[in-house]
């Protein structure tokens, strides 16, 4: 909702992209009402985007499960990520994850890229962001990538490293199956294409908004949510 206020108040009519989260952050305020009621979104961009698909997500745990087994499971959970985040955050096991996430073009991972991706750890809420993303135990109920597409109304663009060993390519295979107009292009990248192989990501986003026209004018403004 916050996209799409800034959206609606600042830079309506654009385009939305993201990669990873922030990928299904745009799907999510691409397919929304406030975005589709009055145009304020005319395009969508995912880059190797996260996010559930119905079809391959767990069962949810059943209603009449003793609750006192759930707390200690929960409390064990919370625990071990806890301390996982600990490890996580040290900027030795940040660049070693990275490097993994960038399998083409590792000479992109520097101690500028290692820092932006340690600051955010350092907020005191961030071991609270880090349980819920690793549990998947956000506030209310789940939301499906397979739903956002049933409402999704515009030009959507998959960019995908096919090299990413976090988000594979079987994703990007779902998306088209259920959003039939979808555009995929294919890139030898990992789980950050627009930073391995930034020219090639920006010649298919220019190539993109060309295509798109709402109301005789072309959309030139792209938000990113990287």
């Amino acid at each position: 909702e916050e996209v799409v206020f800034k959206v609606r108040n600042d830079i309506s009519p654009c385009l939305v992209t993201g990669n990873s989260l922030g990928g299904f952050t745009a799907l999510y305020a691409a397919s929304s009402d406030n975005a589709k009621s009055s145009n304020h979104i005319n395009g969508c961009i995912l880059i190797n985007a996260a996010g559930r698909f119905r079809a391959v997500s767990p069962p949810k745990d059943k209603e009449d499960e003793n609750s006192i087994v759930k707390w200690i499971v929960s409390s064990i959970q919370r625990l071990i990520i806890n301390i996982s985040f600990i490890y996580t955050k040290q900027p030795a096991r940040i660049e070693q994850i990275l490097r993994q996430v960038y399998p083409v073009n590792s000479n992109q991972v520097d101690t500028e890229l290692v820092e932006s991706i340690q600051y955010p750890s350092l907020h005191p809420n961030a071991a609270e962001v880090f349980y819920r993303v690793i549990s998947k135990n956000g506030n209310g109920p789940p939301v499906y990538i397979d739903d956002l597409l049933s409402q999704l109304k515009v030009p959507l663009l998959l960019l995908w490293g096919v090299e990413d060993p976090w988000i594979r390519p079987r994703s990007a295979d779902l998306i088209q199956q259920l959003y039939k107009s979808a555009v995929r292009v294919d890139l030898d990248a990992g789980h950050c294409p627009h930073d391995e192989a930034p020219e090639r990501v920006n010649e298919e986003i220019i190539k993109f908004i060309s295509t798109i026209n709402t109301n005789s004018k072309l959309s030139d403004t792209v938000v990113s949510l990287l």
